[in-house]
This record gives structure tokens, C-alpha cells and sequence, in this order.
């Protein structure tokens, strides 16, 4: 309880300074903290945590197919609605804007009429249909939902992934989407002295090991299509990798050895600055989160 406890309040405290450091931050990562506390919490109150060991096919895996395309990662009677109602205050309190449909969104679990499992189950493949049939039926827009279902998905693939990786043990992987979920990161990390890239994935968590020349997205490499880097003045560590070929960035830690046990998710809401700059001068980010798509304000 005492180390839970400890956690919690290391992560308000990174909140704080990285608000502190970047004050541009406070507003997104004020409305999420309640949303990451309650996420730490479900994650390690062992929620979504498997009985049955996943088959994993190591000879697929090698060839590129993440764990998630040969592998049933959920079970029809995982505890999706209980994530889902206890998740919902979490986010009330974030986005007090959306407490009126949330309280429809709760509704709607308790009388059985939204069951979170009918469009989670089968990850990765997400019928969005489901999800504008629920909104349609209480009448409200589909953010909401979205917001609410894909807040209990990272902490549940988070656990497969943890569970995961210490089956699978040391193997290899090149590709830029996440071996385990297939999901592409929405931050990378160069560090220091090595200088080794390590992708983040932006939604089960898993970091991974990634060549440091070739684009995570279309696997480019060459400068020649504008591959490179982009910061701002001044602040030379707090990179963006651009890729001219697909047009897409990745926010990027350069020649970091501080880090240490940072809360990744924190850090990416703290360059919040860079999304924006990057989706203005037109490109898109490897994965869209909840808090870096800027392309409904531009």
C-alpha cells in the first residue's frame, strides 16, 4: 500500500514540475491527471490481469506481426464495465464539460444498454460502429465514449504487455509499431552516451529498441526527402523526427539520461507545444492520442 502510495504521489509530483517547466502544459495536464491516476490505479490494482497464458507465435512475431494479430489479447469476461464506471469520476473531474453525458454514458453501463466489451473485445479491430450506435441511443456526441473506452484500454493493454514480456523474454523486433499491441509510439527517446532511439508506445506503454535513421512509419530512410529534425531554438533536447515521405513526426527526447522512472505520458502532454507547431507547419503525429490531435482546431 505504502509503495502505491509513493507512486501516486510521484506522479502528481512530475505533473507539477513539468507544468512548472512548461506552463503552456497546465491546462491538458491538469484535465488529465485525475484520468492517469486512475489509470496507475487500475494497472496495479491487477485489473485485465490474465489466468490463462496467451499462445504466442515467436516465427510471426519475428516476421514483423505484433503479438495482438495472432493472439486473442482480452477474454469476453474481462471486467470492462467496472473499469468503465470507475474511470468515469476520474474524467468528470477532468472535463467537467462532459459530465452530463457521462452521467448517460453510466446510465447506460448500469442498465446494460452500452457494454464496454462489445467493442473492446476484439482488439485491435474496433467497430466505431458500436460506438455511434451507443451515442446515437443516448444522444450524445461519440467523444465522450471515445474518451471513455480508450482511458480503460491503455491500462488493460498495458497489463497484457507487462504480462507479455516476461513470456516472451529477450527477442527481436525492427519494426516502428509496438510488438505487443501494434500501435505506433507517440514518443521517442535517444539517450545519452549510447544514443540508442526507444519508442513509446502510445498505448500500451512498451518501449522498444528502434533504428535511429529510418522513419517508425514508412521505414524511409534518407535526408534528401526531408528525414531530419526539427526544435525550437534554444531547446535542442525537445525534437521532433519529420519524415518527408509520409509526412508524418515524431515527438523525440534527444541525448537524455535524467529521465529516469518518468511517467512518458506526462512528459508527452508537457510538449504539448511541439504537436501543435508540427500539425500547423502540416504534418501528422505517428499515433493520435487524447491529447495531441490538434486538426479539429486548425
Amino acid at each position: 500500500m505504502r509503495k502505491s502510495t509513493e507512486r501516486f504521489s510521484r506522479l502528481e509530483t512530475q505533473i507539477e514540475e513539468m507544468i512548472e517547466k512548461y506552463p503552456h502544459s497546465h491546462n491538458i495536464l491538469s484535465a488529465f491527471k485525475t484520468i492517469l491516476r486512475e489509470r496507475k490505479r487500475l494497472v496495479e490494482d491487477g485489473f485485465c490481469k490474465s489466468e490463462d497464458v496467451l499462445q504466442v507465435d515467436k516465427i510471426r512475431l519475428q516476421g514483423g506481426v505484433p503479438v495482438c494479430r495472432h493472439a486473442a489479447l482480452f477474454h469476453p469476461d474481462e471486467p470492462w464495465s467496472e473499469m468503465a464506471l470507475a474511470m468515469i469520476p476520474a474524467i468528470k473531474r477532468g472535463f467537467a464539460d462532459l459530465a452530463d453525458d457521462l452521467q448517460k454514458i453510466e446510465g447506460g453501463i448500469r442498465d446494460g444498454s452500452v457494454q464496454p466489451k462489445d467493442y473492446l473485445t476484439s482488439y485491435p479491430e474496433l467497430d466505431e460502429e458500436i460506438v455511434r450506435n451507443w451515442a446515437t441511443k443516448l444522444n450524445i456526441w461519440p467523444l465522450p465514449l471515445h474518451l471513455l473506452l480508450i482511458s480503460i484500454l491503455r491500462p488493460a493493454l498495458e497489463v497484457k504487455a507487462k504480462e507479455l514480456i516476461d513470456l516472451l523474454g529477450d527477442f527481436s523486433w525492427d519494426k516502428g509499431y509496438c510488438p505487443i499491441c501494434g500501435t505506433f509510439p507517440d514518443i521517442a527517446v535517444i539517450k545519452d552516451k549510447i544514443a540508442q532511439r526507444w519508442l513509446h508506445c502510445s498505448r500500451c506503454r512498451h518501449t522498444w529498441r528502434f533504428n535511429r535513421v529510418l522513419c517508425p512509419y514508412c521505414e524511409h530512410e534518407g535526408k534528401e526527402e526531408g528525414t531530419t529534425y526539427f526544435f525550437v531554438e534554444g531547446k535542442e533536447k525537445e525534437t521532433a523526427f519529420t519524415c518527408g515521405r509520409c509526412n508524418r513526426y515524431l515527438i523525440t527526447l534527444n541525448r537524455v539520461s535524467e529521465l529516469g522512472e518518468w511517467d512518458f505520458d506526462v512528459v508527452s502532454m508537457g510538449l504539448t507545444h511541439l504537436n501543435v507547431i508540427m500539425q500547423e507547419k502540416g504534418y501528422s503525429p505517428l499515433a493520435f492520442t487524447e491529447w495531441n490531435d490538434f486538426t479539429a482546431q486548425q
